[in-house]
């Protein structure tokens, strides 16, 4: 249940009239509101004796500004249902009670906001009774105006153009009051919810740990089963093929060698022979008794040679 339909959100200016609109009473006075719904229901809220209240062929608006706010509000003739003059009674003090306008609204959820008006310009029955005839006339003259727009049935039409020129209210003090019902009213829209207001969101700084560091675990190396390297026997082992060349380089360094140099065997197993053929051979007495000179056979072929 929404606790207020007729009052603007504080602060508010509602500005100049619209276009056309006719002012048909200007005056002061308190203004509240109630719900009729709920019995002995508190005002839901108040502007006192000194609002400013204008009548118009639309709408009644009422403002009330003083040194720190502005409240102000306002009511269309395409809502009031009922429009009531409650006039006082006669007590005095305490028991006093102040005669009243009611306009009566069909609010949403089965709810009856009411917009009262007392006190101020109002302080007779006589100022209500013309005040409640202003009105009764301005409603039921704007509906049959825009009975199309507004939705309006003809024979509804037809009773509101006789209230244009029915008869007006006539109380007294202390009287029982007289209400009037006005056809084609339109149920009073729910107002809409105040802005959320988001709480500001706060940020926790999250708490910093300081890293620990472990040291990094190496894997055992994996050694193959096959062998890197074997016998040489073994016709795949590893490096087989450099095996091979390094072979073939060493028999190609070893002939090469036996072309630049001597065969030292063969010249040693040429020089045993002829040592012997001299040492067994006959020879002439002359070689008996002296020494043969071996230094001859034992020098390079090239000396021997140039001896010849």
């Amino acid at each position: 249940m929404f606790h207020q339909h007729f009052l603007s959100a504080p602060g508010t200016d509602l500005g100049p009239l619209d276009s056309g609109e006719r002012v048909l009473w200007h005056g002061r006075c308190a203004v509240a509101e109630y719900a009729f719904d709920e019995a002995s229901s508190l005002p839901r809220w108040t502007l006192p004796e000194g609002a400013e209240v204008l009548v118009t062929d639309r709408r009644v608006r009422y403002t009330y500004a003083d040194e720190s706010t502005l409240s102000s509000g306002e009511l269309f003739w395409l809502w009031p249902q009922h429009l009531r003059v409650q006039p006082g009674n006669r007590d005095v003090g305490r028991n006093a009670t102040v005669t009243q306008i009611q306009l009566v609204c069909n609010g949403p959820e089965g709810s009856y906001p009411a917009l009262v008006f007392a006190g101020g310009d109002l302080a007779t029955v006589g100022d209500a009774d013309r005040l409640a005839n202003v009105l009764r006339q301005a409603i039921a003259r704007f509906r049959v105006e825009n009975a199309t727009e507004i939705g309006v049935a003809p024979a509804h039409a037809r009773m509101l153009s006789r209230q244009v020129i029915g008869p007006e209210f006539t109380n007294y003090q202390g009287g029982e009051g007289q209400t009037v019902t006005l056809l084609g009213a339109v149920p009073v829209p729910a107002p809409e919810p105040a802005e959320p207001i988001y709480a500001e969101a706060s940020y926790d700084e999250p708490a910093y740990d300081e890293p620990v560091y472990q040291e990094p675990g190496y894997p055992e190396p994996v050694h193959a089963e096959m062998p890197t390297s074997g016998p040489r026997a073994y016709a795949d082992r590893p490096g087989r093929d450099a095996d091979a060349e390094r072979a073939e380089q060493a028999l190609r360094a070893e002939r090469d060698s036996r072309y630049a140099e001597p065969d030292l065997a063969s010249r040693a197993s040429s020089l045993a022979a002829r040592v012997a053929s001299l040492v067994s051979g006959g020879g002439d007495d002359r070689s008996i008794g002296q020494f043969t000179n071996l230094s001859a056979y034992l020098a390079p072929a090239e000396e021997q040679q140039s001896r010849r």
